[in-house]
């Protein structure tokens, strides 16, 4: 699946530094709406959609969500992300080779196993 755009809500998308470290991070452009209280704001559409306002949820998206800011990734920061995720990808695989080998212990084990 190939994603450009990643909408991000909520408290931490009032910072503009978390925003930009998303957006280099993912190599993604980062859309902050209006309203950044996502979650009231769906229950609303939803809502708005059950009373007959509204069609569908994405005719109120349309008519409801704004947008305020966005945010596209610097690429020099992106590939140095990408360096720092092959590396510890390397280094994740090793660690779970010396599990497997019973040298070391797993610091989670997912419920049920």
């Amino acid at each position: 699946m190939e994603i450009d755009e990643i909408v991000f809500a909520g408290g931490a998308s009032k910072g503009a530094l978390w925003c930009q470290i998303l957006s280099d991070v993912t190599g993604c452009t980062i859309k902050i709406p209006k309203v950044k209280e996502a979650t009231a704001l769906g229950t609303a559409m939803s809502a708005a959609v059950g009373a007959g306002l509204y069609e569908s949820i994405e005719s109120a998206s349309l008519a409801w969500v704004k947008w305020d800011k966005s945010y596209t990734p610097n690429r020099k920061n992106h590939a140095l992300y990408q360096e720092i995720k092959t590396r510890w990808q390397e280094v994740y695989a090793t660690q779970l080779g010396l599990v497997d080998r019973n040298l070391t212990q797993s610091m989670w084990k997912a419920p049920g196993i």
